[in-house]
C-alpha cells in the first residue's frame, strides 16, 4: 500500500466504512434490497454505529459487471428478485424422533411458540448473500470465495440453501473447523500448570479429533474412547525398555519410522496434577468429565466440600450434592497409577531419568499397587492431606466407584474408565450438554447459559425446583427435542448441525424492524451478529486476498496453510520475521484464549482495530502481486468489475450502486500506474469494513 498518501485513504476509508445510513430505504428480507431500519437500544446496529450494515444488491447485475465479461455472464443468471410473500421453501429432513417431554417440536416450532408467547414478533428471513457467508463461517470457519458467491446467488434452484449445506459438511473443512473447537472444549494445549504435553502429545489429541470427525465417528464413541484411552501420549511406538540413553534419543528422534499418531490418551494427560496425593488427579479427571460431557462444572466445587451451606445460591443440585457422590465419580478413575509412574525412565550416566512421554496404563484391579497414601485400584482413598483440595477425612477411607445421577453397578470383568464413559455418555444429560455447546457455537449463546453449568434440578418446567429458582433452559422443549434426537441420530454431529442451520430460525437476519431490547436475544428472533474469530479473521483476510501463507507448526504439522488448521492457540507460528511476529500479533488481538484459564473471547477492542489498519500481516495482503492473488487476477478488469470482484471477494456480495460510484470514481482520479494503488486502498478499507469481521 501507499503509504504516502495518508489523507486521501483516511478520507475514502471513512467513506467507505461510513457510507449509507442517510439513504436507508425498506428491507426486502428475500433478496437483502435496501438497508437496515432503525434500532433504537441496540448499541451495535443502531444508526450511526459502525455495526450498521447499509448496503444492497444492484437493481442490474448485469450493468454493474457490463465490461467484466467472466464476472457478468454469471451475475446474468441470477433469477428475478422473489417477494417477501413468497420465499424459498424451507425444505426439511425428516427427523428421526417424535417429540421430546415438552409441548413443542422441532426447532422453529419451539422458537415461535415461545416468542409468540412472549409478545415478540420474529425477524425476517436473511438474503442469500448473507445465509453464505453465516454457514460457510459457521460450519467451516471460512469466509466463502468470490466464485463460489456468484455460483450460490446465480443459482435458482428452490433447495438450494439446504444443497449447500450438504456440500458443506462434507468438505474437510468442516473436519478442521470443528477440531479446533474440541481443541478448545477440551484444553489440548502444549503446556499447562500440571503437564507438558509437548508438542507431539498435543499434536497427537489434535489428530484424533481431526481424524473421529473426518469419519464423522459417533461423539458418544469418541468421548469413551478419550475417557479409557491407554498408551503414549504422542501415539508412537516405543520397546518397553531402552539398552541406553542413546538408543532411546535414536527413537525418539526418528519421526520418519515412528511419526506421531492419532491418539485420545492427550485427554487423560490433561487432568495430571502434580504436588499431592493422587486423588488430585482423579478429582481433576471427574470434574472434567462432567465439564466436557454433561456441562456441569460445579463438580468442581461439590469435589471440595458438600454443597449444603454453599451452593444454595449457585446451583440447586449443587446445594444438595455432597463430596462423598462426587468423590465416587473420581473413583472411576483410581485404576490410574500416581503420575510419578506416568512417565517412563531410562538409564543415564548412571541415573534414571525421565523420557519426554507419557504412558497411561491402568493398574489391575488385583495387582495389589498400592500408592504411598495407602490407596488401592478400584478404590478412591478418602483420608489424605496436603495437594490441590481440602484434606479427605471421611469415615468411609475408601470409597467405591459410584456414578452420582443413576445406579451404576460395578463389574469387575470391565475397566472402571469404560465403565464410567458408559454411564456418562447413556445419561440424558450427555446429550443435552452437547447440543447445548452446538447451539452455542452456531447463535452465540446457549439453551443453558453460561453452557457448563447446567443444573439437572432446574431443567423441567412440569416439574420446577422448590423455592426461588426460575428453570434454567430458556426453551426446555428445544433442548429435550434436540438433545432426543442427538442421541436417536447415534450422536451423529453432522444430523445435529444440519437440523440447526437448515431451520428457518438459523436463517432469520441479523436487522430487526422495530425496537431490539437486549432482553429478546435469548428467544433467538434474530441472528445475534458476532465478531469472528482470531482464526477465522486470520483466514479471511488470506482467501479473499487469494494469498497463501504457509506454517511449520510442529514437526509433524508442516506447510499448514490457514489459522483453522492450527492445533493450539499457542505458539504455533515459528520463526522471529516480521511476518510471523505480524501473524502471531494479529491472531492474540483477537483473543483466542490460551485452552488453561482464559476462554476465547469475542469482544472488541482498539488492538483490533489498530492490527487491522497498521499490521504487516494485513498491509501485504492488501498489496498487489504480480505473481498472484485476488489483485493480481482482478487488475486488468474494468474499473466497475475490480471494484466487484474486491466486494464479492471480501464481503460476499456486490457492491450498492452507490458503493460501486463512489469506488470506480476513486479508481478513476490516479493514473495508471497510480490505480493499483488505489486498488490496494480499496481492500485494505474492506478489510477494515465492520461489515467483514463480523458473522451476521
Amino acid at each position: 500500500m501507499r503509504r504516502h498518501s495518508r489523507d486521501t485513504l483516511a478520507a475514502w476509508t471513512l467513506a467507505i466504512i461510513l457510507a449509507g445510513p442517510a439513504t436507508a430505504q425498506r428491507l426486502d428480507p428475500i433478496n437483502g434490497e435496501a438497508s437496515v431500519p432503525d434500532h433504537a437500544g441496540c448499541t451495535f446496529f443502531s444508526p450511526g454505529q459502525a455495526g450498521r450494515f447499509d448496503w444492497s444488491h444492484s437493481q442490474d447485475l448485469r450493468a454493474m459487471t457490463s465490461r467484466a465479461k467472466a464476472t457478468r455472464d454469471a451475475m446474468a443468471m441470477i433469477p428475478e428478485r422473489r417477494s417477501a410473500a413468497a420465499p424459498f421453501r424451507l425444505q426439511r429432513y425428516a427427523t428421526p424422533v417424535q417429540a421430546g417431554p415438552m409441548a413443542c417440536e422441532g426447532i422453529d416450532d419451539c422458537v415461535q411458540q415461545t416468542a409468540k408467547a412472549a409478545g415478540i414478533p420474529l425477524a425476517d428471513l436473511t438474503s442469500d448473500a448473507e445465509f453464505l457467508r453465516r454457514v460457510r463461517l459457521d460450519l467451516t470457519g471460512r469466509i466463502p470465495t468470490r466464485h463460489e458467491v456468484v455460483r450460490f446467488l446465480t443459482d435458482s434452484s428452490e433447495n438450494k440453501r439446504h444443497s449447500l449445506v450438504d456440500s458443506l459438511l462434507e468438505m474437510p473443512e468442516w473436519a478442521d473447523r470443528w477440531a479446533l473447537f474440541f481443541g478448545d472444549l477440551f484444553r489440548n494445549t502444549n503446556r499447562t500448570e500440571g503437564v507438558n504435553r509437548r508438542v507431539h502429545g498435543r499434536d497427537s489429541l489434535h489428530l484424533y479429533l481431526l481424524e473421529s470427525l473426518r469419519a464423522n465417528k459417533p461423539y458418544d464413541r469418541m468421548a469413551r474412547e478419550m475417557l479409557a484411552a491407554e498408551g503414549t501420549s504422542d501415539g508412537r511406538d516405543y520397546p518397553e525398555s531402552f539398552a541406553s540413553f542413546e538408543k532411546y534419543e535414536r527413537v525418539y528422534s526418528d519421526l520418519e519410522s515412528n511419526p506421531v499418531r492419532a491418539s485420545p490418551v492427550g485427554y487423560v494427560l490433561g487432568a495430571r496434577t502434580p504436588g499431592g496425593p493422587p486423588q488430585d488427579t482423579y478429582d481433576a479427571l471427574a470434574y472434567r468429565a462432567a465439564r466436557d460431557f454433561l456441562g456441569m462444572s460445579t463438580m468442581d466445587c461439590v469435589l471440595c466440600h458438600d454443597g449444603e451451606g454453599r451452593l444454595e445460591g449457585v446451583s440447586a443440585w449443587g446445594a444438595r450434592a455432597t463430596r462423598l457422590e462426587a468423590w465416587g465419580l473420581a473413583a472411576f478413575f483410581s485404576d490410574l497409577p500416581a503420575i510419578r509412574k506416568w512417565t517412563p525412565r531410562v538409564e543415564r550416566d548412571g541415573r534414571r531419568v525421565p523420557v519426554r512421554y507419557f504412558l497411561i496404563q491402568d493398574r489391575p484391579s488385583a495387582s495389589g499397587d498400592f500408592d504411598a497414601e495407602g490407596g488401592e485400584p478400584g478404590r478412591y482413598l478418602a483420608w489424605t492431606q496436603g495437594g490441590n483440595r481440602p484434606d479427605r477425612f471421611h469415615e468411609e477411607r475408601r470409597v467405591a466407584p459410584a456414578y452420582p445421577f443413576a445406579e451404576s453397578p460395578v463389574d469387575p470383568q470391565l475397566r472402571l474408565r469404560e465403565q464410567v464413559g458408559f454411564y456418562l455418555t447413556s445419561d440424558p444429560q450427555f446429550a443435552r450438554a452437547a447440543v447445548n455447546y452446538i447451539w452455542r457455537e452456531f447463535f452465540a449463546r446457549g439453551l443453558v447459559e453460561p453452557a457448563d453449568q447446567f443444573d439437572p434440578d432446574r431443567l423441567d418446567p412440569a416439574d420446577p425446583p422448590t423455592g426461588e429458582w426460575d428453570v434454567q433452559p430458556s426453551h426446555p422443549g428445544l433442548l429435550e427435542w434436540l438433545a432426543n434426537g442427538f442421541r436417536t441420530s447415534g450422536f451423529d454431529l453432522k444430523w445435529l448441525m444440519r437440523e440447526i442451520v437448515t431451520s428457518r430460525t438459523y436463517q432469520l437476519s441479523s436487522r430487526y424492524d422495530g425496537v431490539f431490547n437486549p432482553q429478546y436475544e435469548r428467544f433467538f428472533v434474530r441472528h445475534n451478529a458476532r465478531r469472528l474469530g482470531a482464526e477465522q479473521m486470520h483466514d479471511a483476510i488470506l482467501i479473499a486476498s487469494g494469498k497463501r501463507a504457509s506454517y511449520d507448526v510442529s514437526p509433524t504439522l508442516q506447510d499448514v496453510p490457514l489459522a483453522m488448521q492450527f492445533p493450539d492457540v499457542n505458539d504455533v507460528i515459528p520463526g522471529r520475521g516480521r511476518n510471523a511476529v505480524g501473524a502471531r500479533r494479529f491472531l492474540r488481538a483477537f483473543l483466542p484464549g490460551d485452552r488453561r484459564q482464559t476462554p476465547r473471547s469475542d469482544a472488541a477492542s482498539p488492538l483490533q482495530a489498530l492490527n487491522l489498519m497498521n499490521n504487516i500481516f494485513v498491509f501485504r495482503r492488501a498489496a498487489y502481486d504480480a505473481r498472484g492473488g485476488t489483485l493480481a487476477e482482478l487488475i486488468s478488469e474494468p474499473d466497475d468489475g475490480l471494484v466487484t470482484g474486491m466486494y464479492l471477494s471480501a464481503l460476499g456480495r456486490p457492491p450498492s450502486a452507490d458503493e460501486l460510484a463512489m469506488a470506480v470514481a476513486y479508481l478513476g482520479e490516479g493514473r495508471i500506474r497510480e490505480r493499483r494503488d488505489r486498488a490496494e486502498d480499496l481492500m485494505w478499507a474492506l478489510f477494515n469494513r465492520t461489515e467483514f469481521y463480523t458473522n451476521y
